[in-house]
């Protein structure tokens, strides 16, 4: 992961273990499908998913790139 300063939002769940990290993005996952179904703010929701999908991939050692990767690959076939 890249470097981030000791206090950031980020660098506080990393810290915290990945059962956090999994947790703050289901959580976000839950608000999402939430707002879908209600009256929430989907795009503001959405965004919080992606940015914590994005904690995820990093906190597990996974790069964006090789999903895009993954998924042009998917999308020949």
């Amino acid at each position: 992961m890249r470097e981030k300063p000791e206090d950031s939002y980020v660098a506080s769940i990393v810290k915290e273990g990945m059962d956090r990290v999994l947790g703050k993005f289901g959580e976000e996952a839950f608000e999402f499908a939430s707002a879908v179904y209600g009256s929430g703010d989907k795009v503001s929701e959405a965004a919080d998913l992606l940015f914590h999908y994005l904690i995820v991939l990093a906190a597990s050692g996974v790069e964006l790139e090789d999903v895009v990767k993954e998924l042009e690959g998917r999308r020949r076939h």
